[in-house]
C-alpha cells in the first residue's frame, strides 16, 4: 500500500509523459459561488494520439471520477472531451467543491495529468428576517462563505451587545447565522450587517422597521373589558 500511493503521487502531478502529451491549465482558479464555472484542461501532443481513457478526479474524494463517455457522472457535475480539450463543469460551485481536480488521459502512447486547485469566492447568502417575539427582532443570512458575524444598528449606535448570535455549517460547506436583537421602541428603524471575518468588511446590510404596537395584546384588553362590564351589571344588579 505504501510503495503503490507514491507512484500515484507522481503519476498524477506529472504533466506529461513518453509520447509528448502535454496538458496545459490555468493551475488555481477562484470561482464564484453558485455561479456555473467550467474547468478546461488543453490537450496536445507531438503525434497522433489513441486515446484510452480521459477523466477527472479529485483529490479530496477518491471515489469522484467524472468520465465523458460514462453516463455515471458525480451530482452537479459535467465533462466532456474533444480531442483538443477536457472540460469539467461545475453546475453549482459551493465551499463542498473546493480541492485539487486532476484532468487525466491515457493513450497507447503515453499518459498524463494536470493539476487544478478550486477555491470558491463569498457567498453572501439569503437575508430573512421576523420577531419571534414581542420585544425580540431576529435577522438571518443563509448559505454565507466564508462565516462571518451579525452586528446591529439603529442609525449609527451600535446595538450588538443587545443580540445573541449562533452559526451552523450547512451540509454544502457555507453557513446559516442568525442573530436575535432584544429591542425597546416598537417605531424604531434597525439595521443588521453581516460582517465577514476573513475579508473584515461588511458584505451586506439590511434596514427594516418593527412593526407599530407589535408587543400589544387586543385579547387581553377585550377581555379586560368585558370583566368591568359584568362587574357594572353586578353593582346594579345589588341596588
Amino acid at each position: 500500500m505504501f510503495a503503490i500511493m507514491p507512484f500515484l503521487i507522481i503519476v498524477l502531478s506529472s504533466d506529461y509523459t513518453k509520447g509528448e502529451i502535454e496538458l496545459r491549465a490555468v493551475k488555481h482558479q477562484t470561482v464564484n459561488c453558485n455561479e456555473r464555472t467550467v474547468l478546461q484542461c488543453n490537450i496536445s501532443s507531438s503525434m497522433p494520439l489513441s486515446i484510452v481513457k480521459v477523466y477527472w478526479k479529485k483529490t479530496e474524494d477518491k471515489d469522484f471520477e467524472c468520465d465523458p463517455t460514462s453516463s455515471n457522472r458525480p451530482p452537479g457535475f459535467e465533462c466532456n472531451y474533444t480531442g483538443e480539450a477536457l472540460t469539467l463543469t461545475i453546475s453549482n460551485p459551493t465551499p463542498a467543491n473546493m480541492g485539487s481536480y486532476f484532468c487525466c488521459i491515457k493513450a497507447d502512447s503515453g499518459h498524463g495529468a494536470k493539476e487544478i486547485n478550486v477555491s470558491i469566492g463569498q457567498c453572501i447568502g439569503e437575508f430573512s428576517h421576523q420577531m419571534p417575539e414581542p420585544k425580540q427582532m431576529q435577522c438571518s443570512f443563509n448559505g454565507v462563505y466564508p462565516e462571518g458575524m451579525i452586528n446591529w444598528f439603529h442609525y449609527d449606535k451600535n446595538l450588538t451587545s443587545s443580540s445573541t448570535v449562533t452559526s451552523l455549517v450547512n451540509s454544502d460547506g457555507t453557513f446559516s447565522i442568525t442573530s436575535v436583537l432584544n429591542i425597546q421602541d416598537d417605531q424604531e428603524k434597525y439595521k443588521c450587517s453581516l460582517w465577514s471575518l476573513k475579508h473584515g468588511k461588511y458584505l451586506k446590510d439590511q434596514e427594516f422597521e418593527v412593526p407599530v404596537h407589535a408587543d400589544s395584546r387586543p385579547i387581553s384588553r377585550i377581555s379586560t373589558q368585558h370583566c368591568l362590564s359584568w362587574t357594572l351589571i353586578f353593582l346594579c344588579l345589588m341596588f
